[in-house]
């Protein structure tokens, strides 16, 4: 019943020959390296298999990212295992052995992907047909990278759910010990390399593969079919999804494998989850019929230019009242002659107060014009398939 090509007993002492899967020549190809190679495989096929047949948008930007992207994705798990201590600096480059952290890798492919697919989605030929909503005609539409985010992001869960079994290989990601004799005899037949040191532990890869496994369906199918859900959360619940799994599994960690930088960045993911899930739903999600960065940019100066002049202005305004006010009690007991200048000086600060006020007006409408010049028209809004 050793499902897992036929492994030896517990009573077998596993060694580094034990890690390789076969040989090519003079190279060997270990368990680690193959199982990370078939997540990367499951990744992409089912994230090409969304975008082709389910989304049905260009995916040649994703054939290209990825060329850039696996490499980096590498990249970033060994230096962030790197960070960690799980791997020394000295090996940096041994990824056989083991020592890549998931999060390293996602986080580095991120900022590519946010420099990439705004960048790529631009070129005409990527653009899509779509209906417009207003006349019902026809419209070419370039595609939100929210698109990909949804489509691409909960592959990722696919791709870990595969990592976690090079884990087990080299006897990685296990737990504290076993003493339940039917979940012993489970892992005897099942898991046997779980048994380490002498002990059965648990095995939390196999945990944490299961939860990223059933949690990718819910993704991938569940979610998607939701009528509400907004263009970009099936990316961003990924990032609290995956947060809250490691925090959870983080303390049954065997003490080689506990790091406390995973618990900083976990907090991150989870903080970083909540606060893009709010925001998409109550600010990105509404602001998409304005170019964003040039609507911001108008809110922003407004905010720090208008509004402080309208204070001053408003604050002036304030002070020849109370300056016509004085007057105005002064004029009661004045002889004529005063009370002459005093009038012609009452009708001086009137004027200059409509003059603040028709200043004040005309900031507000010139920032409202401005911000109008930013909206998008129903053909120049971008494809999010999703509201």
């Amino acid at each position: 019943m050793n499902w897992l090509i036929a492994v030896p007993g517990p009573d077998h002492i596993y060694t580094d020959s034990d890690k390789i899967a076969f040989w090519i020549g003079n190279i060997s190809i270990a368990w680690y390296g193959l199982f990370v190679f078939f997540g990367f495989v499951a990744a992409i096929v089912f994230g090409v298999i969304k975008l082709w047949k389910w989304y049905k948008v260009p995916v040649d930007p994703f054939y290209w990212f990825c060329l850039m992207g696996i490499p980096m994705a590498i990249f970033g798990a060994r230096f962030w295992s790197c960070c960690l201590g799980d791997a020394q600096w000295n090996s940096f480059w041994a990824f056989k052995d083991g020592g890549l952290a998931i999060e390293g890798g996602v986080m580095f492919t991120v900022l590519l992907a946010c420099w990439w697919f705004p960048f790529i989605l631009k070129r005409p030929k990527y653009q899509i047909r779509d209906l417009s909503k207003d006349t019902s005609k026809p419209v070419v539409r370039r595609v939100s990278m929210w698109v990909y985010v949804d489509a691409i992001v909960p592959c990722i869960l696919l791709g870990q759910f595969f990592g976690r079994w090079g884990n087990y290989f080299n006897q990685e990601l296990y737990g504290p010990v076993v003493t339940n004799d039917s979940f012993c005899w489970f892992l005897h037949n099942c898991l046997p390399r779980m048994y380490i040191n002498g002990e059965w532990h648990h095995p939390l890869f196999f945990y944490e593969a299961i939860a990223n496994l059933c949690f990718f369906i819910v993704l991938y199918v569940g979610i998607e079919v939701v009528p509400c859900r907004k263009c970009g959360d099936l990316g961003i619940i990924y990032f609290l999804w995956y947060g809250v799994l490691r925090m959870s599994l983080e303390p049954l960690r065997a003490s080689q494998y506990t790091f406390d930088l995973t618990y900083v960045t976990t907090g991150i993911w989870i903080a970083a989850g909540i606060i893009m899930l709010l925001l998409n739903w109550f600010l990105i999600s509404k602001i998409r019929k304005y170019a964003p960065y040039y609507y911001v940019w108008e809110q922003i100066r407004y905010a720090c230019v208008n509004r402080s002049n309208n204070s001053k202005l408003k604050s002036k305004k304030r002070t020849l009242e109370n300056k016509k006010n004085s007057l105005s009690e002064l004029s009661i007991n004045s002889n004529t002659s005063e009370y002459k200048q005093i009038s012609d000086e009452i009708i001086q600060i009137n004027n200059n107060i409509f003059n603040l006020q028709n200043k004040i007006v005309i900031d507000n409408k010139t920032h409202e014009v401005n911000a109008k010049k930013f909206v998008r028209t129903d053909e120049q809004m971008l494809y999010y398939r999703n509201k």
